[in-house]
């Protein structure tokens, strides 16, 4: 082979232990050949991390295989691993108590045990902390007087179930519970006149129902926000001349004919049941008045407007004689007074008269007239002044009635006084 330069060599491809280099022999000063095997069991790795000489080198690590993993996590790679921690049982915690000094320590230091005896106050339920009770050895049958907000009569047992706080706040703060402030109410109006009226008079009125929900007083004194009870949601109203009319207002518009004696209207108001809390005084909700709270109804028992019906009586004054067919026709003609009120008791007529003859009547029904008033030195017997008294058949003059019959009183003879009235009396 011709001379060349080593780096005019072709490069090899594959490096083989049988391979030869060119080495010179120092020890001869001549140029000799040696393979690659020689060259490696002659010079091993010098060092690995910082290590010389024979060094053992660990195999490729592999997760699972020759490294363990945490929580079937690999600890290869880059990055931490979090490890949380997690509950134990006692059972499961290995090594000695003893061993524990901290933990020793402050076991040692707890109290073995605690019982509890009657009548100290004090509580101790298995698995519960230490509380007050009033635990007495009072027999439960005891009753106890009244003390505070504790009635006289309470049993010991009922006590017995509080704690001793419970026991003094019952004493110092009895619980004072709410109210009815007002009832449920309907009150009844009637528009127009009342009082007395002629029988068979016609008349037209409104008859109108305030409904009050009523109000609750809470423990405290305060009124409640809440009603008593609920809504109105019907009004029904009854009486003279009206059937039973239910409706949703409250008001109504009523025309009837005045009869004899009451006439009278009522109204029931249906209402819902009221709703919302109510509390004591130490602002507790309470139950106590759910029994006045329900649905129901509300009647106008008294308030209820009437009328009274009666037939009115009549007087006359005539410069001649009246007997009591004239007065029956003054009354049908209009020419007497007539006076709508009653003629039961005294009867008052206007008097001042000068020669002038006095006829009086008044409903049969009523008591005959048996004396007559003007002064304390002018007064008797009835017939001193006017003759006995005749019954005679009557008609309005308006029309509101008929064929009613009537006792009539005439004077004997023309009469002249200037007092202002003259009394018909019963005795």
């Amino acid at each position: 082979m011709a001379d060349k330069k080593i780096s005019a060599l072709d490069a090899i491809v594959s490096v083989d232990d049988a391979d030869v280099l060119p080495i010179v022999d120092t020890s001869v000063a001549t140029t000799k050949k040696v393979n690659v095997s020689q060259i490696k069991a002659l010079a091993p790795v010098q060092s690995v991390n910082g290590s010389t000489g024979s060094v053992s080198v660990q195999p490729t690590l592999v997760s699972g295989t020759n490294i363990k993993t945490v929580n079937s996590q690999s600890l290869l790679g880059s990055g931490n691993i979090t490890i949380a921690g997690g509950a134990s049982d006692w059972g499961d915690i290995g090594g000695t108590l003893s061993n524990q000094t901290d933990l020793q320590s402050a076991l040692d230091a707890k109290q073995d045990d605690i019982s509890v005896t009657s009548n100290v106050g004090l509580d101790l339920s298995t698995g519960s902390t230490l509380t007050t009770i009033y635990n007495s050895t009072i027999s439960d049958s005891v009753e106890s007087v009244a003390v505070g907000g504790i009635s006289e009569g309470t049993p010991a047992s009922q006590l017995k179930s509080l704690n001793i706080v419970q026991v003094l706040d019952n004493i110092l703060f009895p619980t004072i519970l709410p109210s009815i402030l007002t009832n449920k109410s309907v009150a009844l109006t009637i528009s127009g006149s009342s009082g007395t009226l002629e029988i068979g008079q016609t008349i037209s009125r409104t008859l109108t129902a305030t409904f009050n929900r009523g109000a609750i007083r809470n423990g405290d004194g305060t009124t409640n926000a809440n009603p008593l009870v609920g809504a109105a949601t019907q009004y029904t109203f009854t009486g003279t001349g009206i059937s039973s009319t239910s409706q949703s207002g409250n008001t109504l518009a009523v025309s009837n004919t005045i009869v004899s004696g009451s006439n009278s209207w009522d109204v029931t108001v249906n209402h819902d049941a009221g709703t919302g809390d109510y509390f004591d005084n130490k602002g507790n909700v309470e139950d106590n008045l759910d029994g006045s709270r329900v649905s129901g109804t509300a009647t106008d028992s008294a308030s209820s407007p009437s009328v009274t019906g009666i037939y009115p009586y009549f007087y006359l004054k005539s410069s001649s004689p009246i007997s009591s067919s004239d007065m029956a026709t003054a009354i049908g003609n209009g020419t007497a007074t007539k006076v709508v009120g009653s003629s039961t008791g005294t009867l008052s007529i206007p008097y001042n008269v000068s020669a002038e003859y006095l006829a009086v009547a008044y409903p049969a029904t009523s008591t005959t007239k048996t004396k007559y008033y003007v002064t304390a030195l002018d007064n008797g017997d009835i017939t001193v002044v006017f003759n006995a008294v005749a019954t005679e058949t009557a008609n309005s003059n308006d029309g509101y009635w008929s064929s009613i019959s009537y006792k009539i009183h005439t004077s004997k003879s023309a009469l002249t006084n200037s007092n202002a009235t003259i009394e018909l009396r019963n005795s």
